[in-house]
């Protein structure tokens, strides 16, 4: 099942996935590559996502559309 959710970025490197944490239940969120590049995360930075179960244990949560708070959204069919 899908959700909206505030996240705050924990660990990004250029490049590469980022992740963050949930504002409501502090579950550990997986951002892909694509969106992590396109919305040039670094640690601190909040978003507004839309989480899907994540297929790993560890990781609840994987980001498939997100937003900057206030921003455009990105998507990963947008960004590969």
């Amino acid at each position: 099942m899908a959700k909206k959710a505030f996240v705050i970025i924990t660990s990004s490197e250029e490049g590469k996935a980022a992740y963050g944490i949930t504002t409501d239940d502090d579950r550990s969120v997986y951002v892909p590559p694509g969106i992590a590049d396109a919305l040039e995360l670094d640690e601190f930075d909040e978003i507004e996502a839309i989480l899907i179960q994540n297929d790993r244990e560890n990781i609840p949560y994987k980001a498939i559309r997100a937003r900057r708070i206030g921003e455009e959204t990105v998507d990963t069919e947008a960004v590969g």
